[in-house]
């Protein structure tokens, strides 16, 4: 990369870093005291509902922004046509699911799901007020913006939605907690944005970007769905109980992993863009990614399915621990989750949201197919299709970024292998504690766990001499 393309990533990986690292945990934290004191099956109102503002929030987001983002020059007329038609779109959404929600709650029996349904889809309304805003600061990588938005709005929330749960809201905390986030979010991205209302509307602009966010917004639908359609159809044939089990522990399975991707793929689409026309340093810079990715992912997802029992206890209690396994499947099914969606992510910068579109429909078409052949079956039977659903799509992805720009599946091997060898290394020995029941008290296993794991993967780090570990240890040297 230039000096400018490092200054830039640097600082965008800084603020993200912020942004979703802050956010994260204080949705933890609201997480926890939400899961301690309200019951399993209040849980599976928003699991079943997640499928239905999924789907609407991604006909609201439409690819546009994604659009606006990698194009190089971009006019107002642009950003005042992607607020007209986004409003237009989740208004005639809100309408449909307003009308809707009866049916929705005779689909699944819960009681009161009705009026649930119709407050936590007021979200959708809220949300197309503050896209264009978003998508601003996030062209002018004022990630300082963004990072001070978020974690003050789910702060502000969270605050609200705690003090809700121990005055025994029950299902009410979760429906109106994502309600009062895109409020404040919203609020936040108006006050501190500089774009300011214009209700213009260019149909050239319009047809200039719907191009490629057409099949943007079709890929980003079939992704964001798959994960809420297991809920939905969980919901249906499993009871309440089951299904809050499994919304958790998908819910926390899948933490880790998006977190951690999303810091490094939240600063590529804009970094990387300035390299595209590049492409020996294109590929340079997206194997540095994703070695970098894999350095960190790795070893946090293995380590959490190393010490998910101690944590659920401690963490969750124990009405939890029947969604230990569920858990440790799917956090590691979550890490061909965030591979591949790196790899969609290099592609959709090359401006070939095709291929993206063609891997989502392959996978929720192996995700309709596995379900349809083990929804009777358990939900261990599901998930191990899902894991498997998963796999495929990853190793397809890395044909398509062969095909793009030269990223085949060996390289990626090569870049991500070490860190996952190294990862299940330490996991495997800091598990041993456990096994042999050396502790009883589950945060002092955790603690025990945790060290262990911790010195393991780093001294493997240093043996190894692995490059992104070197490239830590010289930045840690330089500042002090």
């Amino acid at each position: 990369m230039s000096d400018n393309a490092k200054h830039l990533t640097l600082k965008g990986l800084f603020w993200n870093a912020i942004d979703r690292f802050g956010n994260q945990a204080i949705v933890t934290i609201v997480g926890i005291v939400t899961a301690r004191v309200l019951s399993v099956e209040d849980f599976a109102v928003v699991a079943v509902l997640t499928i239905f503002s999924t789907v609407a929030t991604s006909f609201i987001d439409s690819g546009l922004g994604t659009s606006l983002v990698r194009t190089k020059v971009v006019e107002e007329k642009d950003y005042s046509s992607m607020f007209v038609f986004n409003l237009a779109i989740s208004s005639l959404l809100y309408l449909i699911l307003f009308f809707a929600a009866p049916f929705i709650e005779d689909f699944y029996h819960i009681k009161g799901l009705t009026l649930y349904a119709r407050v936590l889809f007021l979200q959708l309304l809220i949300h197309a007020f503050g896209i264009v805003q978003y998508i601003k600061t996030l062209k002018n990588m004022q990630f300082n913006i963004t990072a001070r938005v978020n974690i003050l709005s789910i702060f502000l929330s969270g605050a609200i939605a705690i003090v809700m749960t121990f005055l025994s809201f029950g299902a009410w905390v979760l429906v109106l907690l994502p309600v009062l986030n895109s409020v404040f979010r919203t609020t936040f991205f108006w006050i501190w944005g500089d774009w300011r209302l214009d209700m213009r509307v260019s149909k050239s602009s319009l047809k200039k970007h719907m191009g490629f966010s057409l099949s943007f917004m079709v890929a980003n639908l079939f992704g964001k769905t798959i994960s809420p359609l297991y809920n939905s159809i969980i919901g249906k044939y499993y009871n309440t109980l089951q299904t809050g089990y499994y919304y958790q522990a998908n819910k926390w399975g899948e933490t880790p992993n998006l977190l951690i991707s999303s810091v490094v793929q939240g600063t590529t689409l804009s970094t990387l863009t300035l390299l595209q026309d590049d492409p020996p340093r294109f590929l340079n810079a997206c194997r540095k990614t994703m070695s970098t990715l894999s350095f960190v992912l790795f070893p946090v997802s293995l380590f959490a399915i190393s010490a998910a029992e101690p944590g659920f206890v401690w963490v969750l209690t124990d009405k939890y621990l029947h969604a230990v396994g569920y858990f440790q499947l799917l956090c590691f099914a979550g890490l061909f989750i965030s591979l591949t969606e790196l790899n969609v992510n290099f592609i959709n910068i090359k401006g070939q949201s095709k291929y993206a579109l063609q891997l989502e429909i392959v996978k929720i078409g192996l995700a309709c197919l596995l379900l349809f052949l083990t929804y009777d079956k358990g939900i261990l039977y599901i998930i191990w299709g899902q894991m498997t659903v998963r796999i495929i799509c990853f190793i397809i992805s890395t044909l398509f970024s062969r095909r793009v720009y030269g990223y085949h599946l060996g390289l990626q091997l090569r870049d991500a292998l070490p860190s996952f060898l190294m990862g299940a290394a330490a996991a495997f020995i800091c598990y041993m504690p456990q096994y042999f029941s050396i502790l009883n008290n589950p945060f002092a296993m955790l603690i025990l766990q945790g060290i262990i794991f911790l010195l393991i993967y780093s001294g493997l780090s240093h043996l190894t001499r692995n490059t992104i570990w070197t490239d830590v240890l010289e930045l840690v040297k330089r500042r002090f």
